[in-house]
């Protein structure tokens, strides 16, 4: 199989490897190469181009799929341009030879609910309900992108994901150096694994469902408070809890559900936030 990540970052590279390992023929194509690490090369041929400037795609190689995995990356960046029109110009280069798949790396801040309630992918974004301009803004030009994908002619899948956490990208070295307060309120928040985000695109690629919308996160949605009273515990820290009154602005305060994707048959690795900090707190010398 032959598949193109566009967006070869975080996810990408971690995608990329695996899905090279397993004999399948790879490119990652980014704009910035010389901040990658030649290990993260390995197996995957490195594609210098910019999603936002069409006449660098002109050359781009016939695939089966492709996954989009952008993110934006420097100061001029915004989500409409890195999402929505990104995405397009790249679904116009491939117009005259479209790809049998493709996988769109979408986020769950679409979507506006702050209760605390559950949320699958039956649930509504209502733009009435964002917590400030900017999150309207963002989810706007997240789900134009999803829109172009879906509306594309093309097989496409949506993976949204929660909070993204793994190897190199946690709180641990914040939390021990007193960079970042830990928050002790009951807001609800969601998280995933890096490990577990590749095992589901691979998995969307193999048997998701073209036109569906599917939500990527762990089985535990857990609280700010029980999170970092757990984590802190684990770091020895004894930081104070909020004061009595005490507010602080949250853009989300849901549950997500990943009954949709278990059922197409995702087995996850971190079932929940202690498994999966649980293994970097070993890693850092923690455990």
């Amino acid at each position: 199989m032959k598949i193109l990540i566009a967006g070869y970052g975080y996810i990408g590279a971690a995608l990329g490897k695996k899905l090279a390992a397993s004999g399948a023929e790879v490119w990652g194509l980014r704009r910035n190469p010389g901040a990658l690490n030649l290990m993260a090369l390995e197996g995957v041929k490195l594609i210098q181009a910019d999603l936002l400037s069409t006449p660098s795609l002109d050359d781009l190689p016939a695939v089966d799929a492709i996954i989009f995995c952008q993110a934006p990356s420097r100061e001029t960046d915004n989500y409409m341009n890195t999402y929505s029109q990104a995405t397009q110009n790249l679904i116009a280069a491939y117009g005259s030879r479209p790809p049998q798949k493709i996988i769109f790396i979408s986020s769950t801040s679409v979507y506006s609910t702050q209760d605390g309630s559950v949320v699958d992918e039956t649930t509504e974004p209502d733009a009435a309900l964002y917590a400030s301009p900017e999150a309207r803004m963002s989810a706007k030009a997240l789900l134009a992108a999803e829109r172009a994908v879906l509306s594309s002619g093309i097989p496409s899948v949506v993976f949204r994901l929660t909070g993204i956490y793994g190897p190199g990208r946690h709180r641990l070295r914040a939390l021990r150096e007193g960079k970042m307060k830990p928050s002790f309120t009951d807001t609800y928040t969601n998280r995933i694994h890096r490990e577990d985000i590749v095992s589901g695109i691979i998995l969307l690629l193999e048997k998701g469902v073209p036109g569906e919308i599917y939500i990527g996160v762990d089985d535990a949605p857990t609280t700010q408070k029980e999170f970092y009273s757990w984590l802190c515990e684990k770091l020895r820290l004894k930081p104070k809890a909020d004061a009595p009154g005490e507010t602080r602005m949250h853009v989300s305060n849901r549950r997500f559900s990943n009954a949709k994707i278990k059922a197409l048959g995702l087995r996850l690795k971190y079932r929940t936030y202690r498994e999966g900090y649980g293994e970097l707190l070993i890693e850092a010398g923690n455990g």
